[in-house]
């Protein structure tokens, strides 16, 4: 792990645990095993750092919820291979969920993050508007159709954080993509 992915990661740790206000970035170049001046040698701000590990947190959820989505045959297996992914990510990288949880609202992001982060899922965005286009799911805004996936995804995760061992129930997986297909299929 480089310098900097350690400094990610210690900030990313710290951040959910202490806010972003209450973590000094002394103490993120301790947690991380750097000097201060490493950290800024990276960072410039404390701000600019808080944005790195919001692209970080998307980049690695984006990475995920598309393994093996382009082998599957059917539009509705790869929708379910991205949405089964999406949820072992959320409970494998958990501090990544907890953190886009926390501070995907927080003025501590800046629109510019913001923007290159919806890019990021420029992905979805097409496979959400070629579902429209082929008459595959209903008719709406597509960013009220991704606010619904991930509002029900983010369910889907707080219950598994609860219950870890429905992860790997296959009756629990398929019941729970079939309420969330069923809710945006036409």
């Amino acid at each position: 792990m480089t310098k900097r992915e350690q400094i990610l990661s210690a900030a990313l740790r710290l951040f959910n645990t202490y806010g972003f206000d209450k973590t000094p970035t002394s103490l993120i170049a301790k947690e991380a095993g750097v000097a201060t001046g490493t950290l800024f040698h990276y960072f410039a701000t404390k701000e600019e750092l808080i944005n790195q590990v919001y692209l970080k947190c998307k980049d690695n959820m984006m990475t995920q919820a598309f393994k093996g989505v382009a082998e599957e045959k059917t539009y509705r297996s790869k929708v379910k291979r991205a949405y089964e992914n999406m949820l072992h990510w959320g409970v494998k990288y958990k501090d990544d969920y907890l953190f886009l949880q926390q501070f995907s609202n927080s003025p501590s992001i800046s629109e510019s993050t913001r923007e290159e982060g919806r890019m990021r899922f420029e992905a979805i965005y097409q496979m959400i508007r070629q579902g429209m286009e082929d008459e595959i799911f209903k008719s709406m805004d597509p960013e009220y159709l991704i606010e619904l996936i991930y509002g029900f995804f983010g369910a889907n995760i707080q219950y598994l954080m609860a219950f870890p061992d429905k992860l790997e129930d296959h009756s629990f997986r398929e019941f729970s993509f079939t309420v969330l297909w069923d809710a945006i299929k036409r």
